[in-house]
């Protein structure tokens, strides 16, 4: 099992996946122990995954497709950085506990390397699938002479991150870690997932720290600014004009429309009137005949005298 490695500072020029993989066999031969085989399998594997962290801009153990590397029985170590170098990665950042296991722990196996970079910042992959036995190192007695131990151990006795105890918050929310002997910077970065630059920022460091002290005090999360207290303004609450109704409009009353002025008639003549009445009309033609048949007798008469 390998532990994620935060972000950190910059050491020399970044390197290739075969500068990684030649850094890696040339401790494992200074440890007397057979250099890794490259396989081509493991390194697509380990670029695929170095690429996929660079398009992330951080590192992780998950792969794009969800699973991780001890899915298939491969150990993995990752790291990011700035331009760092392979040396540093393999020789300070892989130095704790379980990253030298992968690069030491085995008497064979095969290896691959995937190297990317995003700005300045490199992410590295070293996958390594082990051979079925695992080394036991020699250690040293009293005397000099080479002993055999038992599991593979580091001589610094590093501690793994899961070994880290924690410090409680204090009320000001601050966080302040006390280095115990065998912590490391890298590791007490990963037990409390606090990114390494930020630790040694919090802390006064200066950003190219790698080495820290037994009984050294890290300020992992700083005291929390204090809350300023708001100052209660009294503000005049604005008084809402209530609008006025509109007085009521009468309603006009409708107009009499002017009836028409009768137009005076002269009364009717006694002969208009005779005329308007049938019987009348009748009566007067008989006897107008009558009095005009007379005057004719009359008028012939007196001719005749």
């Amino acid at each position: 099992m390998a532990l994620l490695i935060p972000a950190t500072t910059a050491h020399a020029q970044s390197g290739s996946a075969s500068d990684l993989i030649n850094a890696v066999n040339q401790l494992r031969q200074s440890l007397g122990l057979d250099a890794y085989v490259v396989d081509s399998y493991l390194m697509s594997f380990a670029q695929s995954h170095s690429d996929y962290m660079a398009s992330l801009g951080q590192w992780t153990h998950t792969r794009a497709d969800g699973t991780t590397s001890n899915d298939y029985g491969i150990k993995e170590n990752v790291a990011m950085g700035n331009n760092m170098s392979v040396q540093h990665t393999v020789n300070s950042i892989w130095s704790d506990y379980i990253h030298w296991q992968t690069m030491t722990a085995y008497a064979s196996g095969k290896v691959g390397a995937g190297v990317a970079t995003v700005n300045g910042v490199v992410y590295y992959t070293l996958n390594v699938l082990p051979g079925d036995t695992a080394i036991k190192q020699p250690s040293t007695d009293s005397s000099g002479v080479g002993a055999q131990a038992g599991e593979t151990e580091p001589s610094s006795l590093l501690v793994a991150a899961q070994q880290v105890i924690t410090a409680t918050p204090n009320a000001d929310g601050s966080v302040i870690h006390t280095v115990r002997y065998g912590e490391t910077l890298w590791v007490i970065s990963e037990a409390y997932e606090v990114p390494i630059d930020q630790i040694l920022t919090n802390s006064g460091l200066s950003l190219g720290t790698t080495l820290v002290n037994e009984g050294q005090e890290l300020i992992i999360i700083p005291p929390a600014d204090p809350t300023a207290t708001p100052t209660i303004t009294n503000t005049p609450t604005p008084i809402t004009p209530t609008p006025t109704l509109p007085r009521p409009t009468m309603t006009p009353f409708p107009t009499r429309t002017p009836m028409p002025t009768p137009t005076p008639t002269s009364p009717p003549s006694a002969l208009h009137k005779a005329l308007s009445d049938g019987k009348s009309f009748g009566l007067g033609l008989i006897l107008t005949s009558g009095l005009g048949l007379i005057t004719v007798i009359y008028l012939g008469f007196i001719k005749k005298r």
